[in-house]
């Protein structure tokens, strides 16, 4: 798998809605690519932070219902 196929599949990856195949083949391709380690990373840490806010965002919004 290339770096920019890797790159474009990286948040379905992360979603766990690839297949089984094409998921392995990005683990082989991320095990010796550290470019590609690197944007794995970002991701996940900028879907971290947006599921935080949301979660923020709901309670906040559950409080001032209450």
């Amino acid at each position: 798998m290339s770096c920019k196929d890797t790159i474009h599949l990286i948040c379905w990856y992360l979603e766990g809605k690839l297949s089984p195949s094409v998921s392995s083949d990005i683990e082989r391709h991320l095990a010796s690519c550290t470019n590609c380690q690197l944007v794995l990373n970002a991701a996940t840490t900028t879907l971290d932070q947006y599921f935080a806010a949301q979660a923020e965002s709901e309670s906040s919004a559950t409080t001032r219902a209450a």
